[in-house]
């Protein structure tokens, strides 16, 4: 396992070993089911095989995380009976995939991020580069996966499964309304007085094979995925969206308040929801966004009983491991009385942000 670890390491530095880059022949991505997708605008709602096919895989494999007290989704439940259905006549093959990804400590989210980066249907390969992956070492611990994704759809049949399932996936599709996305972004901007900086397309994906209230966004090519699951979207990712925005303000400025930032992260981040930010950045920014997503949802409902819940909500999530996340959220209510735009008011409020309480 260290000399493992030592050899990612050795990736992140950027130096040249055989196996750390991938050779990936870069091309456009082109969604070939017309049938499987909605577009508005710059808008895309996309049944996804490639997020189907992968999700199915890590099911089959171990995946069997879902919230207390939550049943998993139907679709999932379906899909996870058909394949085991389908594979009785295979249990070499089938162990041989649980042990893959038993050896890769790795999130449903990352898989699902390399799966972004393939074509958009079998037989799949790699189309775009590992520098647009969220964490470019996954090209190299995945370098294999294309290749065992398409002997797990050939083996478990899942053009068959896809083929059952694909009515269920496009209800999923239709429960999104790509009019209230777009008042959704118009307004995310407003908020931020700030001009809108980017050009992506903003691609959904319904993700019901994963557990409930769980979504990941990435950025390949001009297209910017939100990957839903059960539960926590269906309209625009805001939360998912605002990293776009949020992640390089915060990396500009943290270094400045690095000290008093830590003493917060160092209170919260042993915390169970603080566990994929273990790291000062990536914690004030998740704190951050989260500030951002409930200040933004109250602004746009104006109703005091939405108000009244998400502030609950947010002193939750504070005394649970976000113990930024009051201040940033009650630091909004000030910002919201400037006139400066979000960017140039983020060092104020780190500025004003009081010590954290011994």
């Amino acid at each position: 396992m260290k000399i493992k670890q030592l050899f990612i390491l050795i990736c992140f530095a950027g130096m040249t070993v055989t196996g750390c880059h991938s050779s990936v022949k870069v091309e456009p991505l082109s969604l070939s089911h017309e049938d499987e997708y909605i577009r508005k605008g710059s808008f895309i709602i996309l049944a996804d095989r490639r997020v189907f096919a992968t999700m199915a895989f890590l099911n089959t494999c171990g995946y069997d995380d879902e919230l207390p007290n939550y049943s998993m989704h139907l679709i999932r439940i379906k899909v996870r009976k058909m394949i085991e259905n389908n594979l009785t006549g295979s249990p070499e093959k089938l162990q041989a995939w649980q042990n893959y990804y038993k050896a890769r400590i790795m999130g449903a989210w990352q898989y699902v991020d390399f799966a972004l980066s393939l074509n958009s249907d079998y037989p799949f390969k790699r189309i775009r580069p590992d520098k647009e992956l969220n964490y470019a070492w996954t090209a190299w611990m995945l370098a294999d996966f294309p290749m065992i994704l398409n002997d797990f759809w050939i083996t478990a049949r899942l053009g068959q499964v896809w083929s059952e399932c694909k009515p269920d996936y496009l209800t999923e599709v239709g429960k999104y309304d790509p009019d209230k996305m777009v008042r959704q972004m118009t307004f995310i901007w407003q908020y931020l007085r700030m001009q809108r900086a980017d050009t992506y397309i903003i691609v959904h994906v319904p993700n019901p094979l994963n557990r409930h209230a769980t979504a990941s966004g990435a950025r390949f090519e001009n297209y910017f995925y939100s990957t839903d699951g059960p539960g926590s979207n269906v309209n625009l990712n805001v939360h998912e969206y605002l990293h776009t925005i949020v992640n390089q303000i915060v990396d500009k400025n943290y270094a400045r308040f690095k000290t008093k930032l830590d003493k917060y992260y160092q209170a919260g981040k042993d915390a169970s929801i603080s566990q994929p930010y273990q790291e000062l950045k990536a914690y004030t920014s998740e704190c951050l966004v989260h500030a951002l997503d409930y200040r933004i949802y109250v602004q746009q409902s104006s109703n005091p009983a939405i108000a009244k819940f998400i502030e609950a909500k947010v002193n939750t999530l504070t005394n649970n491991g976000y113990t930024l996340l009051k201040p940033f959220y009650e630091s909004l209510a000030e910002f919201e009385k400037s006139t400066l735009d979000f960017e140039h008011y983020f060092p104020i409020m780190l500025d004003k942000l009081p010590e954290y309480p011994k």
